[in-house]
């Protein structure tokens, strides 16, 4: 399944500016020598001193002490970065649907458009210090780790687009308070998760294994006995119809290919004994 994790910062806090933020998410840029720019909702042409200026100033009557901006960052499984055909426009297609799903969760009638944020395509992730492979001397630190790496990391500011309300994916709220929904809307991160997911699957027609979904994670790290159990039979049974279906289907394609091989002979027949009448008659 796609992660998407939202977090404070990739280099610390997320009460100040964004800016040092911003200028780490460039630092591929330097080492690929490309050019990659920052999207958001509607553009892909977005410059880092955009992004910046853009997150900074829509912070009206926020404490000093209190958060600016989140990161989320859009890691798609290799399995679903090979569907999309590893396919930078896609995964941006993917954070825009992302970015819907988390203005939606709020339940404050908010739409993508009300969210301000940018957005940037990584190809790569590197080791760092905490690595087992760099502490135990196999990988050094800031190599490129192996395998298809590609995801999004998005900057999210704390308020919304008009600099108006104060929203935060960050509260465990449910919407029992209605004084606090009011303030910070309610957000929950699971269901969050699992919207994401979906769109994912609606957005590319993808075929979902059921061992793949956040249901069974979900079941199979934090579940009871029984939740796990019901997973695990559910999951050999889904095995099982796939093996059938697959079975069905390889004879069902050396059936057609028999008709096929069939039916050319008899069609080369006839055109034999078409030329012998034709031979004949002259």
């Amino acid at each position: 399944m796609a992660h998407v994790n939202i977090t404070a910062s990739e280099t610390g806090g997320n009460t100040g500016s964004c800016g040092q933020l911003a200028d780490y998410l460039e630092k591929e840029n330097q080492k690929l020598g490309k050019n990659e720019l920052w999207f958001d909702q509607g553009r892909d042409d977005i410059g880092p001193d955009q992004v910046k200026s853009g997150i900074d100033t829509n912070v009206a009557k926020l404490k000093k002490t209190e958060a600016k901006f989140y990161l989320i960052n859009i890691s798609p499984s290799g399995k679903e970065l090979e569907h999309i055909g590893n396919d930078p426009e896609k995964l941006k297609a993917f954070a825009r649907e992302v970015m819907k799903e988390y203005a939606e969760n709020f339940n404050k009638g908010l739409s993508d458009k009300d969210i301000k944020y940018y957005g940037k395509i990584e190809y790569n992730r590197y080791y760092t210090h905490e690595d087992p492979e760099v502490k135990q001397g196999i990988r050094r630190r800031g190599e490129a780790k192996e395998g298809n790496q590609m995801h999004a990391q998005l900057i999210v500011s704390r308020k919304t687009a008009d600099n108006g309300r104060l929203i935060s994916p960050m509260t465990n709220h449910r919407g029992s308070n209605s004084v606090h929904s009011q303030k910070f809307g309610q957000f929950d991160r699971m269901d969050f998760t699992e919207r994401c997911e979906q769109a994912f699957d609606r957005t590319f027609s993808y075929g979902r294994e059921l061992c793949e979904t956040f249901q069974y994670r979900k079941a199979m790290l934090n579940g009871s006995a029984i939740q796990r159990a019901d997973m695990i039979v559910a999951e050999r049974s889904h095995q099982a119809k796939q093996a059938k279906e697959q079975s069905q289907a390889l004879v069902q394609n050396k059936r057609e290919k028999k008709e096929l091989a069939q039916s050319e002979i008899k069609t080369k027949q006839e055109q034999k004994k078409r030329r012998g009448l034709g031979f004949r008659k002259a």
